[in-house]
């Protein structure tokens, strides 16, 4: 079975989990759980809340941790477990990404989906003056 973490220091996880949850519904993120931390939480604090997240899955089970920023206390740690877990870690995390991989099929190979939501992440970013502009002048033509 397959399972997200969404990861973030401070309330960003839970946000985008319950922002994507008012866009597709709750059934879509049933399979999602979210890590936050907070500046003064302990090395052993964050330990101890990523191995009581992880030992509600199976060995066998897929977890995709999404997190905010690569280098960040809350990758790094997660980061240890890629040994001995089937976690994958993706980094950068953003509303589209969560969305795409709430309605992704869990038939898709694990490393299809993380490649699908790198991709899908990178190109939700965008400078929307530029477009606007661009537009504007095509109507000009």
């Amino acid at each position: 079975m397959r399972h997200f973490i969404v990861a973030s220091h401070g309330p960003l996880s839970s946000a985008i989990i319950a922002s994507a949850t008012l866009i597709a519904g709750e059934s879509t993120f049933c399979k999602f759980s979210s890590i936050q931390v907070e500046m003064s939480d302990s090395s052993e604090h964050i330990k101890n809340v990523i191995e009581n997240q992880l030992s509600k899955y199976s060995i066998d089970d897929e977890i995709i941790a999404l997190t905010d920023i690569f280098g960040g206390s809350i990758t790094n740690m997660l980061a240890e477990y890629i040994m001995s877990h089937k976690i994958y870690i993706l980094t950068g995390v953003n509303l589209g990404m969560v969305l795409e991989a709430g309605l992704s099929d869990e038939s898709i190979t694990v490393e299809d989906l993380i490649n699908s939501l790198s991709q899908f992440g990178s190109r939700g970013i965008c400078f929307v003056n530029d477009i606007v502009k661009k537009g504007e002048e095509e109507n000009e033509i």
